[in-house]
Formats: structure tokens, C-alpha cells, sequence
């Protein structure tokens, strides 16, 4: 059973009159919701990893388009170095919203019920595991691995972020004891990630896109692993879980709805102005400096699917969320949770 119960009648005449309104506000097909409304945009805080990768860009997208003014809101992106760092601005208050995988916050959810999704991203995760090039020639396999130094996004037992829980779970698979590797934080921004490998702080990283694709043009790292190589997603249980979440606390979609509902808007709007738009196009929105620009159109292209073209929850994605999470998490509780208790899909909805 979904988290969130049935509206009540005067919640369904409170939508329907704000669909009315933003219909009649509509100009050159974008609905200006705050013009409408008669008022400014409200402010929400929205924190998030990045900047410039995968899970941030639709936010970034968003915001240079004002797609998010045009639901009546004016989103702050609070770049963080990790979904742990994110999900402690949720959990204190420090921001409205998160975008990061769903999870980490399963993982926080194992006691209580402290995050609520309120819309999907991703479609499809991409995650990549590089290696220093100067180590390329010794660590041919994720098995030589062992005794090495590997990045993860953001390092805390308390909040494991996805790329941790992965991480966890490639080198089960092949035979590397976690005990005999030393994770160390390198955020997920290109200057960090990317540092983390000049520095030799890493051997190796579990990299985000498009930094992957940028580290090795660059020759400073090589790919040993990735989600979106189908050859290795066959070796990992729920390969196609749900990544980049529109989360929130379950106090701020009680008290606050209509903001989470105009939020859940926004992404949707998001996701349908990413689909009908060429890489080339994207990244002009953008405005990547050509350093950026190559990478980016490079993954975009490669990986078309990427990216929800609707928000809405598919219950196949859902399936192997909860699959990566039981093989990823391997505690009891994890093994109980169901990912359904903490879905709010009265906005975005559901799918097959």
C-alpha cells in the first residue's frame, strides 16, 4: 500500500481549481503558474550531488530553463558531495527536497519511515567503476581489487549511499572481502572525482556519468565495471533499479502538498523537455564549456533511455530496486523492507 492516503474531497477541489488556473495561464505552450497565481515564486531548497553529473543535470537543466518558475517555484540547488550528505540536509531540515538513489534512502528507512519518494528520474542507472590508469596494467578485474583504495560518493555507515551499497555488492560478487578494501570519500563532482585520481588518494572509484567517459578520454582512469554495460549488469541482481529520486520528508508532503505537487511538475516537465530534445541541444541549454560538452552529448547519446520520459513509478523498476537492495543491503531488515511503503504516487503515479 502506498505511504500517502486518500485525498480528501476539498484536497480533489483545491487541485482541480489550480488546474484550472495554470490551463488558463497557458502562453506559447509553458504554463506561467506564479503569474497566475498573482504572487512570486516560492523559494524551496533542493539538495543534490553534483554538480555537472548525471543525477544533477535534469535539476540544472530545469533551473536554466525555468521550468521550475513556470510551476510557480524558485528551486535553489544545493550542491552536496554524496546521497549520504543529502539525506542529512533532508533529515535536519536544511533542505525541502533531495534528489538522489532511492537506495540510500530505503537504507535510512529500515527503522522508520523518514523519506518519501515522490517521483522517478532515472530509467536507467548509470554508475561506472574506473581504475587509475597507472594501475590499468596490475587491476585488470574487479578481484584485483583487493587491499586497494576505492571512492565511493560520500563515506558514512550510517547513511550508505547507492554507489556504496554497489560498490558493497560488485565486490562480493567477485570474491573481494570488504574488509580488505579501504573506502574514502570523492564526492561527485568532476573537480573531486577527478582529483581523487591525480592525487593517487584513489586506486579506484565508482565513478558517475558523464565523468566516466570524461576520465578515460583524458587518460586518467580506465572502466572495469559499469551498469550500462549489459554484460555486467547481467552479473548484478537488479541492475535496473531506480537511481535519481524526487525524495522528500513525509512532514513537508503532509503539510506542504501543494508544493510537493508543483515539485513533482517540475520534474515531469523536466523529463519531457529532455526527451524531445537532441544531446546537442541539451548541452547548448546548458551552456558546457567544450570540456564538458564532448563527455556529456557522448553519454547522452550512448545511453537514450537514461531517463524517465514520464516520472512515474514502473512497478518492473520497483521489482529490481528492492532486488539490487536485498542483494546490496543483506541485513534482515533489508530483506523485509518493501520499497511500496515509502512511495507517494498520488502526482507522479504508476506504471507496468
Amino acid at each position: 500500500m502506498s505511504f500517502w492516503s486518500i485525498e480528501t474531497a476539498n484536497e480533489h477541489r483545491l487541485v482541480r481549481r489550480r488546474l484550472l488556473v495554470a490551463g488558463a495561464s497557458m502562453m506559447a505552450g509553458v504554463p506561467n503558474f506564479a503569474a497566475a497565481q498573482g504572487g512570486a515564486p516560492i523559494p524551496v531548497t533542493l539538495s543534490v550531488p553534483g554538480p555537472g553529473n548525471s543525477v544533477s543535470m535534469p535539476l540544472e537543466f530545469a533551473v536554466k530553463l525555468g521550468l521550475d518558475r513556470a510551476e510557480g517555484l524558485a528551486l535553489r540547488l544545493r550542491f552536496v558531495g554524496g546521497g549520504g550528505v543529502a539525506i542529512k540536509d533532508l533529515l535536519s531540515g536544511n533542505a525541502d527536497f533531495g534528489v538522489f538513489g532511492l537506495p540510500a534512502a530505503m537504507n535510512t528507512n529500515l527503522d522508520q519511515i523518514r523519506l518519501v519518494a515522490l517521483a522517478a528520474i532515472d530509467d536507467l542507472p548509470l554508475y561506472t567503476l574506473m581504475v587509475r590508469a597507472d594501475l590499468a596494467g596490475r587491476i585488470k578485474t574487479v578481484a584485483d581489487l583487493k587491499g586497494r583504495t576505492i571512492g565511493i560518493h560520500s563515506n558514512s555507515l550510517a547513511t550508505k549511499t547507492t554507489s556504496h551499497l554497489l560498490a558493497d555488492m560488485v565486490l562480493r560478487i567477485n570474491n573481494v572481502p570488504l574488509d580488505s578494501v579501504t573506502y574514502v570519500a570523492a564526492g561527485q563532482s568532476w573537480e573531486t572525482q577527478s582529483a581523487a585520481f591525480i592525487s593517487k588518494t584513489v586506486d579506484a572509484t565508482m565513478c558517475d556519468e558523464p565523468f566516466g567517459t570524461r576520465l578515460a578520454e583524458e587518460r586518467i582512469a580506465v572502466q572495469l565495471f559499469s551498469t550500462g554495460n549489459p554484460a555486467d549488469a547481467r552479473t548484478t541482481p537488479g541492475a535496473g533499479f531506480l537511481r535519481a529520486t524526487l525524495i522528500a520528508r513525509p512532514e513537508l508532503v503532509q503539510s506542504r502538498a501543494a508544493v510537493a505537487e508543483r515539485m513533482v511538475r517540475v520534474v515531469q516537465r523536466t523529463l519531457a523537455e529532455l526527451a524531445r530534445r537532441k544531446p546537442e541541444d541539451i548541452a547548448t541549454a546548458l551552456a558546457l564549456p567544450e570540456a564538458e560538452r564532448k563527455p556529456f552529448i557522448a553519454v547522452f547519446a550512448k545511453y537514450p533511455r537514461q531517463y524517465s520520459r514520464d516520472g512515474k513509478f514502473s512497478a518492473a523498476q520497483m521489482r529490481d530496486t528492492e532486488s539490487f537492495f536485498r542483494a546490496s543491503a543483506e541485513s534482515p531488515a533489508a530483506q523485509r523492507f518493501s520499497v511500496d511503503a515509502m512511495l507517494v504516487d498520488r502526482w507522479a503515479s504508476r506504471k507496468p
